[in-house]
């Protein structure tokens, strides 16, 4: 006789799976493998558990609805990163609640204060600004949390699984700018404390700094770019190159340069950073690097809802991904004959 007794989670013990993954198989709801599945209504059938519909729900709580917290809905990559991730989460039957923190210290720690009240089953947060106590606040939270990292050194004990874009983007610019023979080499960008390893890069990369060739805007837009082809056209030398903090504030400095009669690559080359689509509309075309931001959110995204489904706790993922430099017309003048390349 079938043992009445027989509870959800002994079903998730003896098949390897989380409860929420029993419940999924028991409800026919998706977001789980065929195999799995089999696997799961393998268990209940040997263990002869029978689901309590009113219980069931109950014990596992699950929304099927992730949050999605990004710095600045206005940036060209930011599209990109939630497009991944909706795609990712739909395969697993997930809806994605954006939210959007505009880099803010205060908005970050509040959405992870108040996490809870979204009613979703775990977050994926795109930090800008790290405040100090963001890591105890992750640390602290009920619910799963995956981290896109974005330009900044995270601390090892940190209770999420992280997905960190490259740290080697900005050495990537210099790299290039220096090796086409670019000798006075300005940056422009947000201020150097928001995403602050790309200007390390450029400090880094420069025997001597000159603070002049240096533009920190409010942050990090076309209006910034803009306002940097300004400064830089008043000094009474310019530039002979520009590495901008991203593809937006490349953007703005070529239309910029281009109502100012300056040329780009020929006068000052120009290189970016994210590869977000506007660059290859725009012309000169952009060089810049890519950060790998489609995979990154995909990969952020999976591990999220693995760990929600199987009910996982420690042994946190880090994943690096590596950056690649692609050059454009904004950096390398491009004559007739190898236009098409």
């Amino acid at each position: 006789m079938k043992n009445q007794k027989i509870t959800i989670e002994d079903v998730a013990q003896h098949a390897g799976v989380g409860i929420a993954t029993v419940s999924r198989a028991i409800n026919n709801t998706g977001g789980i493998s065929p195999r799995t599945k089999a696997k799961v209504l393998a268990a209940v059938e040997e263990l002869g558990f029978v689901p309590n519909s009113s219980a069931k729900s109950l014990k596992v709580r699950q929304t099927s609805q992730i949050a999605l917290a990004v710095p600045d809905v206005r940036n060209a990559f930011v599209p990109e990163v939630a497009y991944a991730v909706e795609q990712a989460a739909k395969h697993y039957g997930y809806r994605v609640v954006q939210i959007n923190t505009l880099g803010n210290a205060r908005a970050e720690l509040e959405l992870l204060r108040d996490v809870k009240k979204l009613h979703v089953d775990g977050l994926i947060i795109l930090p800008l600004a790290y405040p100090k106590t963001l890591k105890d606040l992750i640390n602290k939270s009920n619910l799963p949390i995956s981290v896109i990292n974005y330009g900044k050194k995270m601390d090892a004990d940190v209770k999420a699984d992280i997905v960190s874009m490259s740290t080697q983007e900005g050495k990537l610019v210099m790299q290039h700018l220096q090796s086409i023979g670019r000798t006075r080499i300005g940056y422009a960008g947000a201020f150097k404390e928001i995403i602050e390893e790309r200007f390390f890069a450029y400090e880094d990369a420069l025997d001597s700094f000159d603070r002049s060739l240096v533009y920190f805007g409010e942050d990090f837009s076309l209006q910034t770019g803009i306002k940097a082809a300004d400064y830089f056209v008043g000094l009474a030398q310019m530039p002979d190159a520009i590495y901008a903090g991203n593809d937006m504030v490349a953007i703005g400095l070529i239309n910029r340069f281009k109502e100012l009669g300056v040329a780009v690559p020929k006068d000052v080359a120009i290189v970016g950073i994210d590869n977000i689509w506007w660059g290859t509309v725009i012309s000169p075309k952009l060089s810049t690097v890519s950060i790998m931001s489609t995979e990154v959110a995909k990969v952020a995204t999976e591990l999220l809802l693995q760990r929600i489904q199987e009910q996982k706790t420690g042994l946190y993922e880090r994943v690096q991904f590596e950056p690649r430099l692609i050059v454009r017309e904004s950096s390398v003048e491009v004559t007739q004959t190898t236009q098409r390349l």
